[in-house]
């Protein structure tokens, strides 16, 4: 395999991919959401962004565990940051180094839940890789792979199908603690309250700093004991 930012045709036969060496910035944060659904849709499953940004000056607590919280719910979470040849202070997106950075230890509890979420998720993930190896679909698939025909999912650009089971909606926009969401047609369940729903519109959740809005198909294996914090 290799670990690339660039490619062309054929690319996806040697995966993986990451984003590039994005600022520290919501933009950069927004504009990962789009390049992951992108790629997906480029036929490249396997890829990843700097979770944090990679470099300029170091993200803030909030835009940290955001796009660690998206990470999370990429084919690939990855940690990386400009080389810092031992300056002082570190300027690593690591997320001990954050929290010394800001004085903040809520951000490194946090980071650890979402990282051991990850770790109970890979069966899953390694069993919608295994799937999308057979089929071509991505692992992270804009919902135009599934609802082409409903045209309100434009209207909800930054939200995506992790694996056939998973609707995730990212957190990018500073300081929000509740977000719109567009569930499409079916029944879903909210896997941090068990709430069901009817798809086919929009509804309010809550998006506190340790979560992230993230809904699984009522008719799926239900993953939602694996989201208990």
């Amino acid at each position: 395999m290799t670990f690339s930012r660039a490619g062309f045709s054929g690319s996806p036969e040697f995966p993986g991919f990451w984003a590039g060496d994005e600022d520290s910035t919501w933009d950069a944060l927004r504009a990962s959401v789009v390049a992951g659904i992108t790629a997906g849709a480029s036929g490249i499953s396997f890829w990843g962004f700097d979770i944090g940004g990679f470099s300029g000056p170091i993200p803030s607590p909030e835009l940290f565990l955001r796009a660690s919280a998206f990470a999370t719910f990429c084919p690939i979470m990855q940690l990386h940051a400009e080389f810092n040849h031992h300056r002082t202070p570190s300027a690593d997106r690591t997320p001990w180094n954050l929290a010394d950075r800001h004085d903040d230890q809520q951000l490194l509890e946090i980071f650890r839940r979402f990282s051991a979420l990850r770790t109970r998720l890979l069966p899953y993930i390694t069993a919608e890789a295994e799937h999308g190896i057979a089929t071509g679909r991505p692992l992270m698939a804009g919902l135009c792979f599934e609802f082409w025909t409903d045209p309100e999912i434009w209207s909800a650009p930054g939200q995506y199908l992790f694996g056939r089971d998973l609707l995730v909606c990212p957190v990018t926009t500073e300081g929000v603690r509740e977000v719109a969401v567009y569930l499409p047609e079916g029944d879903w369940t909210d896997v941090w309250t068990g709430d069901e729903f009817a798809g086919g519109g929009w509804i309010e959740v809550a998006a506190p700093l340790d979560a992230i809005p993230v809904f699984a198909r009522a008719n799926a294996p239900m993953w939602c004991a694996l989201f208990a914090r």
